[in-house]
């Protein structure tokens, strides 16, 4: 499937996780955002079948509050 080549600026911070994140599950840094487009709650796309984010107790889903 062609892609087209999307530019999108950030903060460095952010760039620095991304790049942190990206090499922790062995993505390149176009792999690693698309599937943080697809995971998200509100994305028009289908959901990734890999699970790249697990809370403290293995759960996927999100909280709906905060810490206690």
């Amino acid at each position: 499937m062609p892609h087209a080549n999307v530019t999108v600026g950030m903060e460095p911070a952010m760039l620095m996780q991304i790049e942190e994140e990206k090499d922790r599950h062995n993505m390149s840094r176009a792999e690693y955002i698309r599937h943080c487009i697809r995971q998200a709650t509100d994305s028009p796309f289908d959901t990734p079948e890999t699970v790249l984010c697990r809370d403290e107790n293995g759960s996927i889903d999100e909280s709906e509050t905060g810490a206690a």
